[in-house]
């Protein structure tokens, strides 16, 4: 017996069930989320990380701020470096929790701020899907923490960019930390300078580097020297840096020593209308 096909303009019905079956889940999403919550803080006792408020890791107030709009951060470091805010209130207390107070689970929040930064970053490549860098974490920090934070939030922003079809890049672990670099937390510009030059691209990834461009990306701008460090690292490998993207900047830094390359292409930040 053969089965007709749907009259044009029809959607069958197996097709239409799916739909509805999407969009139900979709609503009760929210709810099942914050009984989920409710549950793991009767547990596990838990306060925001930046309000104290209970019950929440970040609280709906906070989390709002954070997720509220507003105009892009622009610094020049020889390339554009777009940040999603100043390296202030909610958001720099929910990264620190997420890197030194293992809440993991922030990585999500975060990779969610990290998507328009990453996402002006990308539209200024001239390749579909450039290379995505992130700056990496030394052996001692991976051990402390358990995971790489940068690499997890560049992981969480592309999954969001690509459920809402926007650009994605192409993530590659192309750096590694050489021995004796640490945080550079504490650290004098300076020092903060050759600390960050304990970089080496990955052996491995110097044959995917070679002639393609690259996005890198960081959680906090302060002086610039892990990126400018990761920079020349991949562009000795033939890669051509078109942009960064970060969390946070910290806007009050000083302008770095002239007649030094830390001082190429220095600008002041400026908002991203």
């Amino acid at each position: 017996m053969t089965r007709c096909a749907p009259a044009p303009g029809r959607v069958p019905r197996r097709a239409l069930l799916l739909t509805c079956w999407r969009a139900l889940l979709r609503s009760l999403r929210g709810p099942i989320v914050e009984l989920l919550r409710d549950l793991r803080a009767l547990l596990w006792p838990t306060a925001c990380v930046h309000c104290g408020a209970p019950d929440r890791d970040c609280c709906a107030h906070c989390l709002a701020r954070i997720r509220a709009p507003a105009p892009l951060l622009r610094a020049e470091l020889g390339v554009p470096v777009f940040a999603r805010a100043p390296y202030d209130g909610a958001l720099r207390a929910l990264l620190l929790a997420c890197k030194h107070g293992g809440r993991a689970s922030a990585a999500s929040e975060l990779g969610r701020a990290l998507r328009a930064p990453l996402r002006a970053a990308l539209a200024t490549a001239g390749e579909p899907r450039p290379l995505i860098v992130a700056a990496p974490s030394s052996a001692v920090q991976l051990r402390q923490r358990g995971f790489r934070p940068v690499e997890l939030f560049v992981a969480h922003a592309q999954r969001g960019a690509a459920r809402r079809g926007e650009p994605c890049g192409e993530p590659l672990r192309a750096l590694r930390a050489a021995w004796g670099r640490r945080g550079q937390i504490g650290l004098a510009p300076r020092a903060r300078a050759a600390n960050a030059r304990l970089l080496r691209v990955r052996p491995g990834a110097r044959h995917r580097l070679r002639g393609r461009e690259v996005v890198l990306v960081d959680d906090v701008l302060t002086t610039g020297a892990t990126l400018r460090a990761a920079r020349d690292a991949v562009e000795s490998a033939g890669a051509r840096v078109v942009a960064a993207a970060v969390l946070c900047l910290v806007e009050t830094r000083a302008e770095p020593a002239l007649g030094s390359r830390a001082a190429e292409g220095w600008k002041p930040p400026s908002r991203v209308e």
